[in-house]
């Protein structure tokens, strides 16, 4: 038996973000150990993007990834997947610190290859919940330890200015895995990740003039006559609504409405529209 701790790096630009893929994987890294806890082999490989333009800020700076790097020496995502199985290897359960990255891994394979058979994720486990587990016991209550953190409890040394590389997260988690690997423990943790959804949540949408918003959203008519009322005050943006207030010059009431844009799994995009009346305090002589 082989046991892959892996891990990911991925890119996402909320303002451009493709639902049916959000997250895509700009860099793999692995390493194998045997049934003894020795290490028999790594893995690396950048990606070359193709859903994204540019970098996020956050991620470049965390990563220290540029484009120009990814496009020169990264791989297509279907050969780098293509080596990362072969790496794999049969007999093997796949690991990684949270579930998060298994379930990125599945959304780009199934995104870039719809027919991509998912075998090597049938026995996966999440190294991080059992670390906890391992370190913590009851006292874990929900709560996840970073690697960083259990690092440091197992008395691994790392170099904290090389983290947020694949590798060498990869490489902390395998160490913190095999100092604590207990077998019967162990087993309790293994699950089938190739048929589990991947969850998408709604992205919110903050720019008017982004071309798939429909403006007529925002005509709100009264509740009380059913003709449109007239803006106040707004649109502005509070959050992820837009917020306004408009008033019925036939009823003489005064409406507080929200609008709420979002862009749902398949591009769908999706709107939340709520008027109330506006508190007593707050309405003016019309």
């Amino acid at each position: 038996m082989n046991y892959i701790v892996f891990d990911l790096e991925w890119n996402r630009l909320v303002k451009a973000v493709k639902t049916r893929c959000p997250d895509e994987i700009i860099q793999i890294g692995a390493v194998k150990y045997n049934s003894q806890m020795k290490c028999t082999g790594t893995f690396s490989r950048l990606i070359k993007p193709v859903l994204y333009k540019k970098i996020d800020p956050t991620v470049g700076n965390l990563t220290g990834l540029e484009m120009a790097i990814l496009k020169s020496d990264g791989i297509p995502f279907a050969k780098a997947i293509k080596e990362f199985k072969k790496f794999i290897g049969p007999d093997s359960i796949l690991m990684s610190w949270g579930a998060q990255d298994a379930k990125i891994l599945r959304s780009n394979c199934l995104y870039f290859n719809p027919d991509v058979k998912l075998t090597f994720l049938k026995s996966f486990a999440d190294v991080q919940r059992y670390v906890t587990h391992a370190l913590a016991g009851d006292k874990a209550s929900g709560n996840q330890l970073s690697v960083k953190f259990a690092a440091d409890l197992t008395g691994i040394r790392y170099n904290e200015e090389l983290l947020h590389d694949a590798l060498v997260d990869a490489t902390i988690s395998g160490m913190v895995f095999a100092k604590l690997f207990e077998p019967d423990k162990f087993k309790k943790y293994i699950v089938d990740a190739s048929t589990k959804n991947c969850t998408f949540k709604d992205v919110p949408i903050t720019d008017l003039n982004n071309k798939q918003v429909d403006k007529r959203i925002f005509k709100i008519r009264c509740p009380e006559c059913g003709r449109y009322t007239r803006k106040k005050h707004g649109w502005y943006l509070n959050g992820s609504k837009f917020l306004s207030s408009h008033v019925c010059r036939k009823c003489k009431r005064q409406y507080i409405c929200s609008v709420e844009i979002l862009k749902t799994y398949g591009n769908i995009i999706k709107y939340k529209k709520r008027i109330k009346l506006a508190k007593p305090e707050k309405q003016v002589k019309i």
